[in-house]
């Protein structure tokens, strides 16, 4: 049976949003200036088991009006600490500009790093030369004032093989991920966060 041209918009719509959920919403831990489109969702834990043990949780809502609000749970045996972020899409990544938004992190002000104000870009590069290693690269940076201390940069090389390497300087210390997606939307990962090793994984959706 063919699709008539109604279905196939929506298609194609659904494949744009499913390919945007794919970009990154943070670097690491830093903001990347790319929020998730309106109408999905995306779900990450990372686990560390150094230290007594520390279990990380984030829900990220992409809203219309380019918003985006984020959840986060710190959670050791002892206690766990609850706090949400905001961010504003000021200008979206269409092909040939960076995308730019600004934020507030921890709003309810519970987290050792504390509340921040910030402002993020993030820009794919144009152009990668044909290489089996590479499919995209994606640069950040930003500025923030309270508990983002500075500047802020980060990069996210997408290779073929559906592995993500990211990297950044959050204003205090330098984390790193590695992602692979066995199928698309579900990350697992490793990361290396202030000096630690965590564990864990990602799942984003599209309503």
């Amino acid at each position: 049976m063919f699709l008539n041209r109604r279905q196939v918009t929506i298609a194609l719509c659904v494949l744009m949003a499913l390919g945007m959920v794919a970009r990154a919403d943070r670097v690491v831990l830093s903001p990347s200036a790319y929020n998730l489109p309106p109408g999905s969702a995306k779900l990450e834990i990372a686990r560390r088991e150094s230290k007594g043990g520390l279990t990380q949780y984030w829900l990220n809502l992409g809203l219309v009006g380019g918003i985006e609000i984020e959840g986060l749970r710190l959670e050791t045996p002892s206690r766990y600490v609850d706090t949400f972020s905001l961010q504003y899409n000021i200008l979206p990544d269409i092909g040939f500009t960076p995308a730019i938004s600004a934020g507030i992190r921890d709003i309810a002000d519970k987290t050792a790093e504390g509340r921040a104000l910030y402002v993020a870009v993030g820009y794919r590069l144009p152009y990668m030369p044909p290489n089996p290693f590479i499919d995209e690269m994606y640069l950040f940076g930003g500025v923030g004032v309270g508990g983002i201390k500075g500047a802020f940069v980060g990069a996210e090389v997408r290779t073929p093989y559906h592995i993500l390497l990211s990297a950044e300087y959050d204003s205090r210390v330098w984390n790193a991920a590695v992602s692979w997606e066995p199928v698309p939307l579900l990350r697992l990962r490793l990361y290396s966060l202030d000096g630690e090793t965590f564990y864990g994984a990602s799942l984003a959706v599209s309503f």
